[in-house]
C-alpha cells in the first residue's frame, strides 16, 4: 500500500513495479483505476494482502507530529513493514502505532542520505 498519490507516491510505485511488487495507492478521495483505494475502504483483508505500507504523505511531519494517516492500525501485524518517508521526527506517530501491533518500522532518513550521496556524485562528478 502506498499512502498518498503525489510525486513521492509515484516514485515508490515505479520502484515497486520494477521489483515486480503489486501495489495500491491509498488517498482521501476516490481516483479512477483498479489499484486506487480510499482510506475508508481499508479493512483486514486489504492489510492481509499488503504487508508493505509506505507513507508518502506529509502527515505526521514536524511540526504536526501528533498526526498520523487515518488507518485501521489494529490490522498491522508482525508480518508488516511500515515505511515512512518522513525523517523528522525520526519516529512518527504512524510508525509508533504500527509498531504497537508488532509491525517493523523504517523512517526516511536513510533515503535522505542516499539522495544526498547521489546528488553529490552528480554535482561533483
Amino acid at each position: 500500500m502506498i499512502l498518498g498519490s503525489g510525486g513521492a507516491a509515484k516514485a515508490v510505485a515505479h520502484v515497486l513495479k520494477g521489483l515486480g511488487i503489486q501495489y495500491y495507492f491509498v488517498s482521501r478521495e476516490k481516483k479512477n483505476g483498479p489499484n486506487y483505494l480510499t482510506y475508508s475502504e481499508l479493512n483486514e483483508g486489504v492489510f492481509n494482502a499488503c504487508k508493505l505500507i509506505v507513507n508518502t504523505t506529509p502527515v505526521g511531519m514536524y511540526p504536526n507530529v501528533e498526526d498520523a494517516p487515518a488507518l485501521p492500525y489494529q490490522f498491522f501485524t508482525p508480518q508488516h513493514l511500515a515505511y515512512d518517508l518522513i525523517y523528522n521526527p525520526t519516529n512518527t506517530l504512524f510508525m509508533k502505532q504500527a509498531a504497537q501491533q508488532g509491525a517493523h518500522t523504517v523512517n526516511g532518513l536513510n533515503m535522505l542520505y542516499m539522495q544526498a550521496e547521489a546528488a553529490w556524485k552528480i554535482w561533483e562528478g
